[in-house]
């Protein structure tokens, strides 16, 4: 039996829609290659207009080898007038949050992001850039910058975001984020990144107040 908060429950939020603002955003979803795998066209609905605004392709699992995980891709500049930055963005952080037990794993694209591209291709910690940390915030503890420079062979540039297993591996985690969040601070953070260096104290208060670190 799935528990109340999984990848496969991710399916049934987009199959019924959800309400952002002035607008709805429901999926097309169909089988993927495997049993497990579905893939999820999300249009934008609104009184004037509809239109695909980004993809979803998720695994719901295969144990006890196989974790789920779950890609946001294909994110196009706008639809209907309607960017998937703000609040777009945040509702959909928030459902992958919400529905990614212990393990959960994430991949968002960066592509149509701007200053997630220039954070990270200036050096800053996965976990520190714009989108990164917005992903940090909602309980993901584990980062790795996915790219490839050999022409997008697999796909285009993305965030690989994990939920911790465990609370002890929680801990490894957010040691190893206050680490970098004080290396960048001791060096300093490139001119006009400013905001990068609130996150990277943030950060450290915040795991001092909860943790210690």
């Amino acid at each position: 039996m799935r528990g109340s908060s999984s990848f496969h429950d991710l399916i049934d939020v987009f199959k019924e829609g959800f309400v952002v603002g002035n607008i709805i955003v429901k999926g097309r979803i169909w089988r993927g290659r495997f049993p497990e795998e579905y893939n999820i066209e999300a249009i934008v609905e609104s009184i004037e207009c509809r239109g695909p605004l980004f993809h979803v392709k998720v695994f719901t699992g295969r144990p006890p080898y196989y974790k789920p995980w779950v890609e946001i891709h294909s994110i196009l500049s706008s639809a209907c007038g309607v960017t998937f930055g703000g609040m777009v963005e945040d509702a959909v952080l928030d459902l992958l949050s919400a529905h990614a037990s212990p393990g959960g794993r994430v991949f968002v694209e960066y592509e149509w992001d701007p200053v997630t591209i220039k954070e990270l291709e200036s050096g800053i910690p996965p976990a520190l850039s714009r989108l990164g940390y917005k992903l940090l915030v909602r309980g993901f503890t584990w980062f790795k910058d996915w790219y490839y420079p050999e022409g997008f062979m697999e796909g285009g540039r993305k965030l690989q975001a994990e939920k911790p297993t465990t609370p002890e591996d929680a801990r490894e985690h957010l040691k190893a984020l206050a680490l970098q969040a004080r290396a960048l601070i001791d060096r300093g953070v490139p001119q006009g990144m400013e905001r990068v260096e609130s996150r990277a104290r943030g950060i450290l208060l915040l795991l001092g107040l909860n943790y210690g670190l």
